[in-house]
């Protein structure tokens, strides 16, 4: 066991938390800290960050290799820890607030840890869900049934969709404004260019999976004949009948079709998106 993950297995015990409790209440999976010793006990800067929020301690100690026999007090003399003098120690803090910004920090941005392909992804209480619509393009299609599995809260929870391993985790106001709960969403990538220019080709785009009718009109998630996710508008015909619903897409390049609503297969209204420049 790597003294990274003594120390917060140390520090656990002293504040009366399990691994999965810690672990959630960082915003990360509910088995990373597990995850982290099966890795060898490296955390990334930005897994660091978070941890030792919950822990109570500078991210510097989770971040340095050798965390217990560089950060103990005394370890080599007054003011100094494993060899270091307090000045030359590298992300040295005189004191700790949980609140204030860690310098650790400042290293990020960084790439996210890459999916464990032994463990279906892990999805904190607070995230929502990522379809990753790319897959289907490298795997020949989706099954029109629930063939994917990822947890949320340690429950499996079936999907149609390949789920990226990281969620999106958006701020509560966000979140009341549509009056949705984390589960309620989704985000996918759009694919292709028949929705040019309301919605760009790789755009994520939010959506609300309560929304199963295709009213009022406007953006919806609706599935291929493979199974496979499209962003389309649908509009309810008024000269061919109310039972009649147009499939748009903005692109004038592309055909507009007509279908019945039993016919479509409605995953959610798009309610947001974002455009990088």
């Amino acid at each position: 066991m790597s003294d990274i993950i003594t120390l917060i297995d140390k520090r656990l015990a002293e504040l009366g938390k399990s691994r999965r409790k810690a672990s959630l209440e960082a915003g990360l999976g509910a088995d990373a800290i597990r995850d982290l010793e099966r890795k060898g006990g490296s955390p990334t800067l930005r897994t660091a960050v978070k941890l030792a929020k919950v822990l109570g301690i500078p991210a510097s100690r989770l971040a340095e290799s050798d965390a217990l026999g560089r950060v103990e007090a005394g370890a080599s003399g007054a003011g100094a820890a494993g060899g270091f003098k307090e000045e030359e120690r590298p992300f040295a803090v005189a004191t700790y607030d949980p609140d204030a910004p860690d310098p650790v920090a400042a290293f990020e941005p960084e790439a996210p840890d890459p999916a464990d392909p032994e463990q279906p992804p892990s999805i904190p209480p607070n995230g929502v869900v990522e379809a990753d619509t790319r897959f289907a393009m490298g795997a020949g299609g989706h099954a029109n049934a629930a063939t994917f599995v990822y947890n949320r809260n340690g429950d499996p929870v079936q999907s149609v969709d390949a789920i990226k391993p990281d969620a999106w985790i958006f701020p509560p106001w966000f979140l009341r404004a549509m009056g949705a709960r984390p589960g309620d969403l989704m985000v996918a990538e759009s694919i292709g260019d028949s929705m040019r220019p309301t919605i760009e080709p790789s755009m994520p785009l939010i959506i609300d999976l309560r929304h199963k009718v295709p009213s009022p009109d406007g953006i919806y998630a609706i599935r291929d004949r493979w199974g496979a996710l499209q962003f389309k508008r649908l509009e309810t015909s008024k000269i061919l009948g109310d039972q009649t619903i147009r499939v748009i897409s903005d692109n004038g390049g592309h055909v507009q079709v007509a279908q019945t609503e039993d016919d479509l297969n409605i995953v959610g209204r798009v309610v947001g998106g974002w455009k990088f420049f």
